[in-house]
């Protein structure tokens, strides 16, 4: 078997890892660390590990990553984010005639780590460890499984990311803990108990909320602020696209500055205008405020702390550590909640936007026999079962069940010889079929006359080490049998799967060649809104109208056409404009640059 690369594809912010003589390494992505070394960007706000997981389409490309999020201001209508969030999901987004399912736009995310994977090891990658939040059902892992193979990886399991985390921590196998993980990512928050004795990682129980995460305070933050410019302005930013764009990442650059600082200011230059001039956001946030904000949110996280720890047949004071995962973990509010609640010092002493990735790749190891001495039990997050008469939901395999797992359960007939039966098969933990999550249905032909309840209909459910599941139900007295493998239900079929799969290596291969020259223009665009920011800083009063409307306005779109047109000399000739305007003003040349 080829090296295992460790991949975790998360809702803001993803990671690939490997084994380097035993020990976990992330991969940086080259050109994002040159960009650290300005002192503009705070590392803190691009991390040079983390790839951003967020795609945008050009005419002529599509970008991956900090390329994407950079894009993302001259194409917000064209930028997707928190694709995961849609997994599993019918969601489409159309582009030029041709439509894109979640699993077609991760993996053009995994394809970008896959690449930077080659290039950093120099040689050729196939097999890759993907995670999952614990909480995803069946259809999720499916369609994470689907963009794996898209992206051209053998995804040999997916693994739950509180568990990988559990194992980049390193746990010495003579230790017995009991270990609690708290993952509150971009998107999602799940928390999983662990125990571990003599090298087994034993998941026992599991909990989350697959739409709670960092996002979400950003959301709260987001409402404050735009709420606030309404009443200032009387001007609702919230169907513009493009300042929406640059408000969310000014939101976001707050909120880590929040985690060491008791106050910032949300500063964006030029949002919009009126018929009186350009306008400003200008507003202080208070960390205060902020945890005012979301403190709703870090108690629910609490509750499914408490929930997991129950479900576990454990007390809080049970829990020998705690470890922290994603880059919400690293908000005061949550850490302060979390000693409170646990009374102990929390474990943060791995990065925890590189921890699950690193706990991927020692996933890795541990399949190919590299790492010996640890074996790895996962739990299912919701129970598996089907429907029955009237609407009632009958669990098969019950929640927080240790994988790979099978079990079978006898049904029967509910009319007089009858001939087949419908399995409906779904997933939850509500009594009641309307609740719960539908995986999928076969009907079993076949079944012996009889008088309704005397035919045995047994139903078998298997669920492998992925999380992934087989149904079949045989008529006990005819021997008859059908079976399905439940996957989601909105995938693509196999044909378009391969199809997929030879048009995009094709056209990574084509695109890799133009990203290095979209980088350089994305960069350079930076260059010239910090000009253009400046420029506003010194514009005397009475001009700042004339040049807003026309010259800079004019700038902008060559900045913008330079992108989509791929062309660096565009760019350049903007840059060159600016550079004019400012040696005009700062010379105190007004008139020269006057449009009457």
């Amino acid at each position: 078997m080829s090296r295992v690369i460790g991949i975790d594809l998360g809702t803001t912010y993803s990671a690939v890892a490997y084994l380097n003589n035993g020990k976990p390494e992330v991969i940086p992505d080259k050109s994002v660390g040159k960009e650290l070394s300005s002192k503009v960007i705070p590392s803190k706000v691009l991390p040079s590990k983390v790839l951003p997981s967020v795609v945008t389409f050009l005419e002529n490309s599509i970008l991956v990553g900090e390329p994407a999020k950079r894009a993302e201001f001259t194409s917000p209508d064209t930028t997707i984010k928190r694709i995961k969030r849609k997994m599993g999901t019918d969601y489409k987004f159309s582009y030029k005639g041709k439509d894109y399912t979640p699993e077609e736009i991760s993996s053009f995310i995994l394809k970008e780590l896959k690449i930077r994977a080659e290039e950093f090891l120099k040689e050729k990658i196939t097999d890759a460890i993907i995670t999952v939040p614990a909480y995803f059902n069946d259809n999720q892992r499916q369609a994470t499984k689907n963009a794996g193979r898209l992206a051209g990886l053998n995804v040999i399991r997916i693994i739950n990311e509180p568990t990988a985390a559990s194992l980049a921590y390193g746990i010495k196998p003579e230790e017995d803990l009991n270990i609690l993980v708290y993952d509150l990512g971009g998107g999602t928050f799940d928390v999983s108990v662990l125990n571990v004795a003599e090298g087994v990682f034993e998941v026992t129980a599991t909990a989350g909320d697959n739409n709670l995460g960092g996002e979400d305070f950003n959301k709260r933050i987001m409402e404050c602020v735009l709420e606030n410019f309404r009443k200032e302005t009387n001007i609702d930013l919230s169907e513009d696209m493009l300042a929406m764009a640059k408000l969310s990442e000014a939101i976001e650059r707050a909120k880590i500055e929040l985690s060491s600082a008791e106050s910032t200011k949300i500063f964006v230059p030029f949002i919009t205008a009126d018929e009186k001039g350009p306008k400003n956001i200008d507003f202080e946030l208070k960390r205060k405020e902020f945890e005012n904000l979301i403190s709703d949110y870090v108690d629910r996280t609490l509750e499914l702390c408490r929930q997991a720890v129950s479900d576990a047949s454990l007390k809080i004071e049970q829990i020998d550590r705690v470890i922290l995962v994603g880059g919400s973990s690293r908000i005061p509010i949550v850490r302060r909640k979390l000693e409170d609640l646990f009374k102990k010092k929390l474990d943060a002493s791995i990065d925890p936007e590189e921890v699950v990735a690193c706990g991927a790749a020692i996933q890795g190891g541990i399949v190919q026999g590299d790492i010996n001495g640890i074996v790895l039990v996962d739990v299912t997050p919701l129970s598996l079962g089907v429907e029955v008469e009237n609407g009632f939901f009958v669990p098969i395999i019950e929640r927080n069940s240790p994988i790979p797992t099978s079990a079978k359960r006898i049904f029967t007939t509910i009319a007089d010889n009858q001939k087949s039966v419908d399995i409906h098969i779904l997933q939850g933990e509500s009594m009641y079929v309307k609740n719960n999550i539908s995986l999928g249905r076969f009907r079993l032909e076949g079944v012996r006359n009889a008088r309704k309840g005397e035919p045995r209909i047994e139903v078998n459910f298997e669920l492998d080490v992925n999380g992934i599941l087989q149904v079949s139900a045989v008529d006990l007295d005819t021997k008859n049998m059908q079976g399905i493998t439940i996957v989601n239900q909105n995938r693509m079929s196999e044909e378009e799967l391969l199809r997929i799969q030879k048009e995009y290596i094709s056209k990574f291969e084509r695109e890799i060649k133009k990203r290095d020259i979209l980088n350089n223009i994305l960069i350079q665009k930076t260059r010239a809104e910090s000009m253009i920011t400046k420029l506003d800083s010194i514009l005397p009063p009475l001009h700042q109208k004339y040049l807003i409307k026309d010259e800079i306005k004019e700038i902008y779109q060559h900045i913008n056409e330079s992108i989509k047109e791929l062309n660096p000399e565009k760019m350049e000739r903007a840059i060159s404009r600016l550079d004019f305007l400012l040696s005009e003003l700062t010379a105190g040349s007004y008139s020269s640059v006057e449009v009457n």
